[in-house]
């Protein structure tokens, strides 16, 4: 694409619009490269943009990097928030929270390398963002798991942080593996079939793992 050659660019004419594009080009880039293999010419280019407009928005690329981590680690909290009812029961709501996590993994593929990504790095930009979204997140599992222990479901001494990395375990790992998977199985891993059978899986071992009724009958 070729830009105008002129100094003065209008910022606040489509600025929102302007700024949505580099943040959804940013993040199909960064996920597929990662922050070092991406090139801020490149998004520019795609987002059809101007590079300027770029560093106007976020200042550097390490800036705009940490904003694609900060706008998906929001879609992950506001699913976590959505799938929580107070009006029904333990069990119902475990098993919804459970579906709109997994199956927006399984919707956003980019997401799941992005956290690779930050795997590999050891975290160093992600770690700038958990302060912002762990009580977000820990408020609506709280919420719930309140709700299973007044009930009687759930133990008192229930560990927060350990179900926590446990869920994400067994629900991150299908798709952060895919690629080594569905060369393992004659079905599709990304079939409708397949993550049907993930998740109803998952939420039986939490069921036999949690449910304090479970245990007592052991």
């Amino acid at each position: 694409m070729t830009f105008p050659k002129k100094n003065v660019l209008n910022f606040d004419k489509g600025g929102a619009d302007s700024k949505s594009r580099i943040l959804n080009t940013a993040t199909s880039i960064f996920a597929e490269k990662g922050l070092d293999g991406a090139r801020v010419d490149e998004i520019a280019e795609k987002a059809e943009i101007n590079k300027r407009m770029i560093y106007h928005y976020f200042g550097n690329k390490e800036n705009l990097y940490i904003e694609v981590l900060r706008t998906n680690l929001q879609k992950i909290c506001d699913v976590s928030a959505e799938g929580y009812n107070p009006n029904d029961d333990f069990k119902i709501n475990l098993k919804r929270v459970l579906e709109r996590y997994f199956y927006f993994l399984a919707a956003n593929e980019e997401f799941v390398r992005l956290i690779n990504w930050e795997a590999l790095n050891r975290g160093v930009y992600i770690d700038k963002l958990l302060s912002e979204f762990r009580n977000q997140y820990q408020e609506s599992l709280n919420q719930l798991l309140e709700t299973g222990i007044k009930s009687g479901i759930l133990s008192q001494d229930l560990d927060i942080e350990q179900l926590m990395l446990s869920i994400d375990g067994l629900c991150l790992i299908y798709f952060s593996h895919n690629e080594t998977f569905k060369r393992l199985w004659s079905k599709k891993s990304n079939s409708k079939e397949m993550l049907n059978k993930r998740i109803e899986h998952i939420y039986q071992l939490l069921m036999n793992g949690i449910i304090l009724e479970n245990k007592k009958q052991e």
